[in-house]
């Protein structure tokens, strides 16, 4: 589960943005509790176009890609993705802080670093198993650097008590390293991590082949369908149909000739389609059949995201991941978006503690019998062009029952487009 998240320096984001899951007012429902900590089932962000509500969630995106090392970062002369703020002298050529406070169980970590495109300047690790913060390991390029004999053995073997350094590359994280030496802490806190996934809304068909994957699954197929039936939206059931692919066809794929030969005589390959059943009725309206619509060609495109999200949604429900979605609302209609976000913050739904976090410019949303005041947040760039991020809950004067979508319009909270006039 997600507490915190921290960050500087990474695209429009300057000075350090905080974003809490915490509750940090006294409304009610929308929460769980761990240990004696209230977490918020779901988070909400608004903004301007380009105020950098987006960038937030791809700063989260972007440390949980580093921390798997999905940039593939290998030898000592290979380059750290590094994208810092470019509009101040002050910060374009300065590194970027990453934290991120979490449960693993019972107990919380804080995890972070400070990084480059060339060096991890810092990184630390600290553990609360009772309520007090032990330190497992810190590495800084200035200073020395400490791994916990007792707390973290298995990065113990690293540490050069004598030169006081962790003996690893300037570009490497630590938890990397513990991790490959089949560390038991390291290979919990990846597999955290792995548990926290961000999907584009507006590009659903980077997680259609998720779902696909996920419908061979019979119990998770009519999972999906069940979901997609309850949408209104007058699909009966889904099918996935398999062709062999004509061999014509794969002569004219864009591959060297050698590899379309290979294909060809391992027998060819396959092309996959995903099929919509609906009901057909007579003159008198009784169904006497069904009929099959092709999803990609047949179905709208708020269809076709509906059920490409059902997998990745329902998969989070299940395993209690964290789920970050930028413009969930795109291409679909309100009410749908708030039948998605109601499967969190229901109590029977969501027994494995799941978290929804996502942007959105739907101002339908923003109603306090949805959300709490502190799960609603807020992107603003100053004169600058740097990012402030902050919750309706920081507000002294909003009350729980408060019209948030109108108070919200008329610019109370900020964090809306200013529209200077414009003439011929």
């Amino acid at each position: 589960m997600l507490v915190e998240f921290k960050v500087n320096n990474f695209r429009s984001i300057k000075d350090t943005a905080t974003f809490s899951m915490l509750t940090s007012s006294k409304d009610e429902e929308n929460y769980f509790e761990v240990r004696n900590y209230n977490l918020l089932k779901s988070s909400i962000i608004y903004g301007a176009n380009a105020s950098g509500k987006s960038n937030l969630l791809k700063a989260m995106a972007f440390m949980g890609r580093l921390v798997l090392n999905r940039y593939k970062i290998m030898q000592s002369t290979d380059l750290l993705p590094h994208d810092p703020y470019r509009l101040s002298v002050e910060t374009e050529n300065e590194s970027s802080t990453f934290e991120i406070v979490f449960f693993i169980d019972e107990i919380k970590y804080r995890y972070g670093f400070e990084t480059d495109s060339e060096v991890v300047y810092s990184e630390w690790l600290y553990a609360d198993e009772k309520g007090k913060e032990a330190k497992l390991f810190f590495r800084d390029v200035e200073e020395s650097d400490y791994v916990n004999p007792n707390k973290f053995k298995e990065g113990y073997d690293f540490f050069n008590k004598k030169e006081e350094k962790i003996k690893i590359a300037k570009n490497q994280l630590f938890i990397w390293k513990c991790d490959q030496s089949d560390g038991e802490i390291s290979k919990a806190i990846l597999g955290w991590f792995n548990q926290f996934n961000m999907i584009d809304g507006m590009e659903h068909d980077g997680y259609i082949n998720f779902t696909m994957k996920k419908m061979e699954d019979e119990a998770f197929r009519k999972k999906i369908i069940e979901l997609v039936k309850t949408a209104d939206i007058g699909i009966d059931d889904i099918q996935i149909e398999e062709e062999d692919m004509p061999i014509e066809a794969i002569a004219k794929l864009p591959l060297p000739d050698d590899v379309k030969a290979k294909i060809i005589n391992e027998k060819g390959w396959k092309s996959v389609s995903l099929n919509t059943i609906h009901q057909k009725f007579d003159k008198d309206g009784q169904i006497i059949g069904n009929v099959v619509f092709e999803l990609n060609e047949d179905e709208s495109k708020g269809t076709r995201k509906f059920f490409a999200m059902s997998a990745p949604i329902l998969d989070t429900l299940k395993n209690g991941k964290i789920l970050i979605i930028d413009e969930l609302d795109a291409s679909l209609h309100p009410i749908l978006t708030q039948h998605l976000i109601k499967l969190f913050h229901n109590k029977k739904i969501n027994k494995e503690k799941a978290q929804l976090i996502f942007a959105t410019h739907d101002t339908n949303l923003l109603k306090p019998e949805l959300f709490r005041r502190d799960q609603v947040w807020l992107t603003e760039k100053d004169q600058y062009g740097a990012t402030t991020i902050y919750s309706l809950a920081q507000f002294k004067n909003v009350r729980k029952q408060e019209d948030f979508e109108r108070q919200y319009i008329q610019g109370k909270y900020g964090a809306i487009p200013y529209l200077s006039p414009f003439e011929f």
